[in-house]
């Protein structure tokens, strides 16, 4: 029997979102997409938002009826009201929100960050997830919903030149908790999403990759994640999505103020392979001195 593919919709999970409306944020690329992709095939109308109309078109014409896209910058205040206005009035009602827009972990040095770039990465990982969500919250306070926040695992674990995204991304889980806390007399849930090594064409922005070689790339992305990571394989965008769907859902309805982590046994310690690397690593090492 051939092993389910990642983040799959079994017959059991079916329609699970059926009538729902969802928006999501960063809806035309990785995570965002498949996340549409799998609300819809749940049975729910999405409204995926983004700044390509060109992706988010492709979007439309794959899917059909049961997407719209809406274009928006969601740092800008006025762009992130009219979003929120567009998707109600698109179907009535709100009952689910994903703050997935957002933008990859991009090594930088503490020393050389510039005020204007702090400023840029908060306003797109942090201050427009408690927008949305104030937003979201208001359009929803009369039935009840659901908001999604992505966080990261680099919320939960530190790494050197990366100290504006990972404190950015652990407000972000913290935010979600104080969220839950505040909007459960609405029948709102919050939960937050904790991606790790989940292999998506956002990540080569992070890396030097030659033209017309990103599929490669990301093939050996694949590669490398699956030696390492304890799961045995890397994460795909689906994975994610499947997570979404299971919180968005009323199977996840007893789930609030939670922050799931989606990273294939990452931030659980070392995997086998790992720690007979780093033993045979240390023993070579001291073989090394002892013997010179």
């Amino acid at each position: 029997m051939n092993a389910p593919q990642p983040g799959a919709v079994s017959d059991s999970s079916l329609r699970r979102l059926e009538g729902r409306v969802a928006l999501i944020t960063g809806g035309t690329g990785g995570i965002g997409a498949a996340t549409v992709r799998r609300f819809v095939a749940e049975g729910a109308w999405v409204v995926a938002s983004g700044r390509s109309a060109e992706r988010g078109g492709e979007l439309v014409r794959e899917l059909g009826e049961r997407v719209h896209f809406i274009a928006a910058d969601v740092t800008d205040d006025a762009a992130l009201s009219a979003l929120i206005d567009g998707a109600v009035a698109w179907r009535g009602r709100l009952d689910i929100l994903f703050n997935n827009a957002g933008e990859t972990q991009v090594p930088a040095s503490l020393l050389a960050l510039e005020p204007a770039s702090l400023r840029a990465e908060i306003d797109t990982l942090f201050t427009s997830v408690v927008l949305a969500t104030q937003k979201a919250a208001l359009a929803m306070s009369e039935h009840g919903g659901v908001i999604l926040n992505c966080s990261s695992t680099a919320a939960h674990r530190a790494g050197s030149q990366s100290a504006v995204y990972s404190a950015a991304k652990a407000a972000v889980s913290h935010f979600t908790r104080c969220a839950a806390l505040e909007l459960a007399e609405q029948k709102i849930r919050v939960n937050a999403i904790s991606p790790g090594a989940i292999v998506t064409p956002l990540f080569l922005k992070a890396l030097t990759v030659p033209a017309g070689r990103e599929c490669d790339a990301l093939d050996l992305l694949r590669e490398v994640f699956g030696k390492a990571l304890p799961a045995g394989r890397a994460g795909e965008p689906a994975d994610v999505a499947a997570a979404a769907a299971f919180l968005a859902s009323d199977d996840g309805s007893y789930v609030t103020g939670q922050d799931w982590v989606v990273d294939g046994g990452l931030t659980a310690g070392l995997s086998a392979a790992q720690r007979r690397q780093q033993e045979a690593m240390i023993v070579g090492h001291l073989t090394s001195r002892l013997t010179t």
